[in-house]
């Protein structure tokens, strides 16, 4: 009988130790959740941040185009404007001097 209760401490000591080993093994998985969760949230506002700038640079390179292009257009109606009256005065100017 005695040997069978030391028998029994030494199997409660061995299932002690190694609940001990796995609780030192695996750790508590809330704090490694936590923390992958604030990086995974952190590396989204990372990229709608880059989507927002390269919305942004877009539509800003847009904007600029439709004022280049909108630029020559007026310079193109100024130019034609000017070519007319020079030709007029070219014009004018050779039968004056004769």
């Amino acid at each position: 009988m005695e040997k069978e209760r030391i028998a029994h401490e030494e199997e409660e000591k061995e299932r002690a130790e190694r609940m001990k080993k796995i609780k030192e093994q695996f750790t508590d998985p809330n704090s490694q959740w936590e923390k992958d969760k604030t990086d995974i949230q952190n590396e989204a506002m990372r990229e709608k941040a880059k989507e927002k700038a390269k919305a942004e640079a877009a539509a800003k390179e847009a904007e600029l185009e439709k004022e280049s292009q909108a630029a020559p257009k007026e310079a193109k109606g100024e130019s034609k404007v000017e070519s007319k009256a020079e030709s007029k005065a070219d014009a004018k100017a050779p039968a004056k001097v004769q």
